[in-house]
C-alpha cells in the first residue's frame, strides 16, 4: 500500500478500537509496524521483526520499494541503527529522522504487538531475551487483508471472514453488532419479556434499550416491563395491572426513567428504573435519588430499587465520560457485553 496512512485506514476498518477495546490496534504505530513488517516480507514465520525494526525506518527508507533494497534494509536492521544509515549512504540518500525513538521500542512491543497478538494478528517464535534476532511475523490471512487491490465488498467480505476466524469471542461480538443490519434508519423492534412487542424510534438509543429488555431482563427472575419512555412521544405503558398494584404514579411533567422493569420473583420483588446512555445522561446520585423520592411515595422501600445505566460498549466515549458521575449504589451494563454487570457499591467499615 502507498502509505502509514493507508495502512492506518485499512487498520481502522480491520480492528478498530470498538472491536478490540483498545487504540492500540489501530493508530498510526500499528499503521507503522504493519507497514514494516510486509515491506521486509515479514509474514508466515519468514523474516520476522523486532520493535526496532519498526523505529528505525525512515520515510526516505520507506520510499525504496525495490525487492532488493527492502531485503538490504532487513538485512542492515539486525545489524543496528548505524548498519542502517550506512546502507542510506551507500544508496545516495539522506536517512532523515526515524519513525521513532529507540527508546520507543516498549510502546510498540508491549502495546501494539502485544495487542496484535491478542487478536490473532502476529505471531511469534522464541529467541532469548537478549538476541537481536527479529521474533514477530504476521499471520498470513491478516497480512492479505493489505493487498491494495483488495477493495469494496471483496474487502469486506474479507475482513468478515478474517474476524469470525481469528477474533475472540467478545471481539467477534462486538464485530457483529457493528455490521448489523439493524443498525440503520429503520425502527427498532423489541421482543417483551413472556411474549409481545413493542415497536420503538430509530437510533442507537433504541438499540440499547433493546438489549436491556431481550437480554439484561432475562437475568432477571420473573422480569416485567412497566413502561418505556421515549423522546417526544407519551409514555408507553405495556403493564399497567403492575404499574397500579405497586402503587406508583406517572407524572409526566416529572423526568421519567427510560424503562421501569419489575422483577416479580416471590421472593424479593425488585423494581429497575433504566437509563439508556448514548450521548449522555447517566443515573447520577441526584437522578437516583429523584427516582428513590418518587418511589417512596408509592411506599415503595429502598431495598426495592435498583438502577441501571446502559451503553452500547464501555469502549466508547458516553461510556468513558459518563463513569465518573454514575451514582453509588447503581449498576452499567453494556450492549456489546450482555453477561456483564458493573456494579458500584460502598465499602463497609471494618469491625473487629
Amino acid at each position: 500500500m502507498a502509505s502509514r496512512k493507508a495502512y492506518h485506514e485499512r487498520l481502522k476498518l480491520v480492528l478498530p478500537q470498538f472491536v478490540t477495546g483498545t487504540t492500540s490496534t489501530a493508530n498510526p504505530v500499528a499503521a507503522a509496524v504493519v507497514f514494516v513488517a510486509l515491506y521486509v516480507g515479514a509474514v508466515d514465520a519468514e523474516h520476522p521483526i523486532r520493535p526496532k525494526t519498526v523505529s528505525w525506518m525512515s520515510d526516505s527508507v520507506a520510499k525504496r520499494r525495490t525487492d532488493p533494497d527492502r531485503r538490504a534494509y532487513y538485512k542492515a536492521s539486525r545489524s543496528g541503527s548505524k548498519a542502517v544509515s550506512k546502507l542510506c549512504v551507500t544508496w545516495g540518500i539522506a536517512r532523515g529522522s526515524t519513525w521513532y525513538a529507540d527508546d520507543s521500542r516498549e510502546p510498540i512491543r508491549d502495546e501494539t504487538l502485544k495487542e496484535f497478538a491478542n487478536c490473532g494478528a502476529v505471531k511469534h517464535t522464541t529467541v532469548t531475551g537478549s538476541s537481536p534476532l527479529g521474533r514477530y511475523y504476521l499471520d498470513p490471512d491478516f497480512a492479505a487483508l493489505f493487498e491494495p487491490s483488495l477493495l469494496g465488498e471483496d474487502l469486506a467480505a474479507a475482513i468478515v471472514s478474517w474476524q469470525e476466524k481469528h477474533l475472540k469471542p467478545l471481539a467477534k461480538l462486538r464485530a457483529a453488532k457493528m455490521r448489523d443490519p439493524a443498525l440503520s434508519t429503520d425502527s427498532v423492534i423489541v421482543n417483551l419479556p413472556g411474549g409481545g412487542q413493542r415497536t420503538l424510534h430509530p437510533g442507537l438509543s433504541s438499540r440499547i434499550l433493546k438489549g436491556v429488555i431481550e437480554d439484561f431482563a432475562s437475568t432477571l427472575a420473573h422480569p416485567n416491563v412497566i413502561f418505556i419512555s421515549q423522546s417526544g412521544e407519551k409514555v408507553n405503558l405495556i403493564d399497567d395491572s403492575t404499574l397500579k398494584s405497586i402503587g406508583l404514579t406517572i407524572d409526566k411533567q416529572k423526568l421519567l426513567p427510560d424503562c421501569l422493569i419489575a422483577d416479580l420473583d416471590k421472593t424479593q420483588q425488585t423494581l429497575w428504573f433504566i437509563e439508556v446512555v448514548a450521548t449522555g445522561g447517566p443515573i447520577t446520585t441526584e437522578r437516583r435519588d429523584a427516582f428513590l423520592e418518587w418511589a417512596g411515595q408509592s411506599s415503595i422501600t429502598v431495598e426495592q430499587c435498583r438502577f441501571l445505566t446502559a451503553f452500547e460498549s464501555r469502549t466508547r466515549p458516553p461510556a468513558k465520560s459518563s463513569l465518573p458521575r454514575l451514582a453509588t449504589r447503581t449498576h452499567a451494563w453494556y450492549a456489546d457485553e450482555p453477561m456483564t454487570l458493573l456494579t458500584l457499591g460502598d465499602i463497609a467499615p471494618y469491625e473487629d
